[in-house]
């Protein structure tokens, strides 16, 4: 039997990528080595495994000759197949990153071979309920990962959940059904939403408590994969249910998993105004329950805890405290470091208060024994990846301080290339297919991406344009590999981020040539409504650059200010983000002139606004608007103290187009206060900034 999928690994799954925060459980079937343990017979010895050579190539075990007497052709063929998979899977990060044509030939080739051997031992021989039970699991897995036959898997579960109804294996039964309703969703998700809540209410009328954790927690899965919010309440409700039934049985782990779940999908896909609120009350139903020993000991969980919360501090835009738990999580992560329940393939273990089964063997991997205890496994992300996405959340914290406290927010941003980097070029030795490596490649990727952006526009906001540029080319490199699976958010940002570089270096034609670009577009039909969406918001940000610049009476596309007004103003009106309120205040200030009243006003809310979220950018340029605007020409102890203000904060900024121009308005207050002296020296700073701008802003007059 050969898989049919392609050698350039093309096969889609359905749905939007889910946050790398939020894994539900996931079917990890048994090895063949656990089925042979289980069986009766006379086992075999098998083959040795060859291993790959230093091209990567991927090359067939080699078939030892069978010893003298009867051969136990059943045994021999479950070994092979297990030899034969194994050896495929030990190579699979590695041609995921390689994608060499001829290794991932051969790949399928061990692939197809292995499911062959567990045809062949299925068709051909009578097996213990058990055994074959086990076998069709681990069949119907490989064919649905790494083929598109899905109907000979449906075939193969459909005979397993037979065999274990008729033999009583209930719970190798209820593994088999979460596959095949994973298969189903793929092609007709409101059909495997039925099939889920089905098992729901079987599971509960039989009081299988640690099964319904598995379904429920499966359905919350499904329900958040979709952008419905139908399907959103469908998982909160389903996630209230799982609280109620986990609180009566005492498993406090599990309601600290469902109460991180329910924040991260108020933080993501919640459309209330107060979905930030509600995630905060998620979070500390998490904390009620962060003293107890069982949660402190599972390092997966605590990391997850800290950063739920961190990032619902910065969406609340209270940098401040963001900070101090900021502390505290890279204190635990130290401290955490050398934990052995870190696993290379992201796997961690949830222990239940419920009574462990008579014959472990037969509950298959999704609920695990260990140390006498029944366990729920859970899968969320391997502890070097964990890492890399603390070292960008906790540059997403220091980000407004980066221009004035040496560059923190870059540091750690380097750190977290380096990591992702190191995993490109030394990839870990994990056994996962290639799909499966493809996917953990492929979420790397796009980490990498956002931390090159964001290093991006650090240094943007510093008007280091020539670092700025360099991270975007490099970001355009990157891109290129993800090819159509780079989210759209990162793709809104590259070009947000080309605009914003070219207008920092006076090439408007450029700048407003980005801002025009598809995927920046804005109309009246925009989702008002979804708290989290980039690509709205950096669309409304390149409107309002856009305004800047067509505001200029002499500028050849004036006359489009009034349409960009148009669509830009009630979409800053409806918009939650304090940060757009701040830059769309100080526009109007600039724009809408026309009374004084109106103007103070409009400078007045940006002023507040921007020092509510300490945005050191946007307080200098109102103050230094303000100065301008009120205090030209005006002499007085008030006119100087405004100059001095706007000074210090472009300097707070490390904004050297702002200091310039703010050094230039100091210095002339300076001359008409006679004191020429200390404007000599202002305007000598000026002038040396002047020198370091691009040559399209070196113009000695200001507005």
């Amino acid at each position: 039997m050969t898989p049919s999928r392609p050698a350039s690994q093309n096969r889609k799954t359905s749905g939007q990528s889910a946050s790398p925060l939020v894994r539900t459980p996931q079917v990890v079937i048994p090895s063949l080595a656990d089925i042979q343990r289980t069986s009766t017979q006379t086992p075999v010895k098998t083959p040795a495994k060859t291993p790959i050579g230093a091209s990567h190539r991927v090359q067939k075990p080699q078939k030892s000759a069978p010893s003298d007497g009867d051969v136990d052709y059943q045994t021999l063929l479950l070994a092979l197949a297990d030899e034969y998979l194994n050896a495929a899977h030990s190579k699979g990060t590695i041609i995921a990153l390689s994608n060499n044509e001829l290794d991932l030939r051969e790949y399928y080739k061990l692939v197809a071979t292995g499911l062959g051997c567990l045809q062949a031992a299925q068709t051909n021989f009578r097996m213990p309920p058990l055994t074959e039970a086990l076998t069709r699991l681990r069949y119907a897995r490989i064919l649905i990962e790494e083929t598109d036959n899905d109907i000979l898997a449906e075939t193969a579960l459909s005979k397993g959940i037979e065999i274990c109804e008729r033999n009583k294996l209930l719970d190798l039964k209820y593994t088999m059904q979460q596959l095949l309703a994973r298969m189903l969703h793929k092609s007709n998700p409101k059909a495997a939403a039925k099939a889920v809540d089905k098992m729901i209410e079987d599971v509960e009328t039989y009081k299988h408590t640690p099964w319904e954790y598995a379904f429920r927690l499966l359905r919350i899965s499904l329900a958040l994969s979709s952008s419905s919010h139908q399907d959103f309440v469908i998982a909160i409700h389903n996630l209230q249910k799982l609280t109620n039934l986990a609180t009566r049985n005492g498993d406090k782990l599990v309601v600290v998993v469902a109460a991180l779940i329910e924040a991260l999908a108020h933080l993501q896909q919640s459309t209330s105004p107060d979905s930030v609120e509600q995630a905060q009350h998620a979070v500390a139903v998490a904390r009620s329950h962060q003293l107890d020993p069982r949660v402190q000991e599972i390092p997966q969980i605590v990391s997850m805890l800290q950063m739920v919360d961190i990032s619902c501090s910065l969406l609340e835009y209270d940098l401040s405290q963001a900070s101090q738990k900021l502390q505290i999580m890279q204190s635990m992560m130290d401290q955490r470091i050398n934990d052995s329940r870190w696993r290379e393939d992201g796997s961690f273990l949830v222990p239940l208060n419920t009574q462990t089964p008579p014959k472990p063997t037969e509950i298959g991997d999704i609920l695990r024994v260990e140390n006498g205890k029944l366990c729920l496994t859970l899968h969320w992300l391997p502890q070097h990846d964990l890492y890399a996405l603390c070292y960008f959340l906790s540059s997403m914290t220091l980000g407004a301080k980066n221009s004035h406290d040496g560059r923190k927010a870059e540091k750690y941003l380097q750190e977290g290339l380096r990591m992702v980097r190191g995993n490109f070029k030394a990839p870990e030795e994990v056994k996962e297919s290639v799909v499966a490596a493809s996917k953990r490649l492929e979420w790397r990727r796009i980490l990498y991406c956002n931390i090159l952006l964001h290093l991006t526009f650090l240094a943007c906001a510093r008007t280091d344009w020539e670092s700025a540029s360099q991270s975007l080319k490099e970001l355009r490199s990157s891109s290129e590999e993800l090819g159509s699976a780079l989210p759209e958010s990162i793709s809104c940002l590259m070009e947000y981020a080309a605009g914003v570089i070219a207008q920092g270096n006076g090439d408007l034609v450029a700048a407003l040539a980005a801002y025009d670009s598809p995927f920046l577009s804005l109309s009246s039909s925009t989702n008002r409504t979804m708290r989290n969406d980039p690509r709205r918001d950096t669309a409304i940000l390149a409107g309002l650059n856009t305004i800047l610049i067509l505001r200029e009476p002499s500028h050849p596309s004036h006359s489009r200010l009034d349409q960009v007004l148009a669509l830009v103003e009630p979409q800053c009106l409806s918009s939650s983000n304090k940060y757009i309120q701040a830059a769309y205040y100080l526009v109007c200030a600039t724009v809408h002139n026309e009374s004084t009243i109106q103007t103070k006003q409009y400078l007045q809310q940006a002023l507040q606004s921007a020092t509510g979220i300490n945005n050191s950018q946007i307080t200098c340029m109102t103050l230094t608007f303000m100065s301008w605007k009120y205090f030209r020409g005006v002499v007085g102890e008030q006119s100087e103290k405004s100059a001095r203000a706007g000074r210090a904060m472009a300097k707070k900024a490390n904004d050297r187009l702002w200091v310039s121009v703010t050094d230039q308005m100091l210095a002339e207050t300076l001359d008409r206060q006679g004191k020429a002296d200390e404007a000599r020296g202002v305007r000598e700073e000026a002038d040396r900034l002047l020198m370091g701008l691009p040559a399209a802003l070196k113009r000695t007059e200001y507005l």
